[in-house]
């Protein structure tokens, strides 16, 4: 006679945050934002010069993309600057937890700055409506 045993287990999942993985840098930006040209181009420099990393956890940027306008250091981390619009669905908690901060222009805009490593998740937060990447303002004479 066989005797045959199966064990069947509930599978749980959490959605958790794991603040010592850092997300990859994808070719495509999602649909459900509006990008501005200057951002796109600036998205397309990050995803070359990561070489389309798996993980951005050891990522350095070369040092022609430190030049970016929209970089810059603080503390020793470099982080990109830009514009935001903001819905009623953002959640600055989660967008500080990744390192961000944030001012203040009016209810719906708001400067930010976020370590560049985090920005693969920043784009994927909610409540984002769009995002303009720094740029540099030329002086006229």
């Amino acid at each position: 006679m066989l005797l045959a045993i199966t064990f069947v287990g509930c599978g749980h999942q959490k959605n958790v945050v794991e603040s010592n993985k850092t997300a990859a840098v994808v070719e495509t930006l999602p649909n459900t934002i509006n990008f501005s040209n200057s951002f796109r181009a600036f998205w397309s420099d990050f995803y070359k010069d990561t070489k389309g990393a798996k993980t951005l956890e050891k990522y350095t940027p070369s040092e022609n993309f430190q030049t970016h306008p929209a970089i810059t250091t603080v503390d020793d981390v470099f982080v990109v600057s830009g514009y935001l619009t903001i819905t009623n669905e953002f959640d600055q908690t989660a967008f500080e937890a990744l390192g961000g901060s944030i001012n203040k222009l009016d209810e719906t805009t708001v400067t930010f700055k976020m370590p560049l490593t985090k920005l693969p998740e920043m784009i994927e937060l909610k409540g984002i409506d769009s995002v303009e990447a720094a740029i540099k303002i030329f002086k006229r004479n």
